[in-house]
């Protein structure tokens, strides 16, 4: 038990010890995200644009398995998987025409 304790407490001196050297400054790390964000509230002419697109292709229904509760729809079980790989391929279509060249969607 003792010897347990003493390890410990070592083991967090020297972890201590090493980040109280290790004060360095990083550079900066841009992350440019692939995927168009859209998630309300945006008021950006293209999510206005990809959403009339969504609402263009599928149904009130499918858009509420989408983005609603999926299972309390009855056709959940059957439909969900055809219309969430429709969902990505619309998606991957706009980007690939909306988006800059470096701009991807996600998957």
């Amino acid at each position: 038990m003792k010897r347990t304790t003493l390890a410990l407490i070592a083991g967090i001196g020297l972890v201590l010890a090493g980040s109280a050297g290790a004060n360095q400054n990083l550079d900066a790390v841009n992350v440019n995200s692939s995927a168009l964000d859209c998630t309300p509230p945006s008021d950006s002419q293209l999510c206005s644009a990809w959403h009339a697109e969504i609402r263009r292709n599928f149904s009130s229904r499918e858009i509420g398995m989408l983005f609603g509760a999926a299972t309390s729809y009855p056709e959940y079980r059957t439909r969900y998987s055809s219309v969430k790989e429709r969902y990505e391929r619309l998606q991957g279509e706009f980007a690939a025409t909306h988006m800059s060249g470096e701009s991807v969607a996600s998957k």
